[in-house]
């Protein structure tokens, strides 16, 4: 793929940063949205050094409700259309259900899953009446299959998938396209930056794939419209086992988990 106009939530850091360079490496008229202005405005000056035709920053606040749709508007004038919807932003919430407070739940909901549905609800019109466009959707590994101490989180990333698996059947033969990432453990800040309880701390864990490796994923969904990607070796072990073998997979894992503890 070469150019288009293309969102990015959740572009100051980790896999969002990493697809913004990957796509300014092919001319794409960038608009990066996430909260922290200083890192957000050094990844815009990357990818112009990069070769993005623009790149612009918009800062917004996804626990907030309607953001979401306000980035699409924001991001539509500022490149005076749009190609690709990105929806990358969110962050971690670990531990037992009953020590996750229901306000901790909503903001992560907010952010993880809702400003997603505003922002795809606000670019599908337009999507439509061209009869082209792409809405890439990154889950993860444990939007298929769950963890203990971990249902909020999972919550979020299950309903991503059911959404963007729903609506890639309703957009089927339109011309707009779904895809739908789900990353195994990367090496961003997202591990340091999560919330989680003293029970859950165990999920503190470092190593994984280079978010180069999930933007490098990315791009190749959209070039070869792929409906879904599910990365690292460990990530699509464990999706198979549970897809064959459900009962023992809930086992050995309660087990893991729970030993950890």
């Amino acid at each position: 793929m070469t150019g288009g106009k293309i969102i990015i939530t959740g572009a100051s850091s980790g896999i969002g940063e990493a697809v913004a360079y990957a796509f300014a490496k092919r001319g794409a008229a960038l608009y990066l949205v996430a909260r922290r202005g200083e890192r957000l405005q050094a990844v815009v000056g990357e990818c112009l050094k990069l070769g993005a035709v623009r790149a612009e920053a918009g800062l917004h606040d996804l626990s907030i409700e309607g953001k979401g749709a306000e980035v699409v508007e924001a991001g539509k004038e500022t490149l005076q259309g749009l190609d690709v919807l990105i929806c990358n932003a969110g962050y971690g919430l670990y531990g037992p259900l009953e020590e996750i407070d229901p306000a901790q739940m909503a903001r992560l909901w907010q952010v993880n899953y809702q400003s997603g549905y505003e922002s795809i609800h606000a670019a599908l019109p337009d999507f439509q009446q061209q009869g082209r466009g792409h809405i890439v959707v990154v889950s993860s590994v444990i939007g298929k299959t769950a963890l203990p101490l971990s249902s909020t989180y999972c919550a979020t990333k299950f309903a991503q998938v059911g959404m963007a698996e729903a609506l890639w059947g309703e957009l089927h033969g339109s011309g707009v396209e779904v895809s739908l990432i789900c990353p195994g453990y990367t090496k961003t800040e997202f591990a340091s930056s999560s919330v989680r309880t003293e029970s859950a701390s165990m999920f503190n864990r470092v190593g994984g794939d280079p978010p180069e490796t999930v933007a490098r994923a990315i791009v190749k969904a959209v070039e070869r419209r792929k409906r879904v990607v599910i990365l690292t070796f460990p990530g699509r072990f464990f999706w198979r086992l549970n897809r064959f073998f459900p009962n023992l997979t809930a086992r050995l894992v309660a087990w893991f988990i729970n030993r950890n503890r």
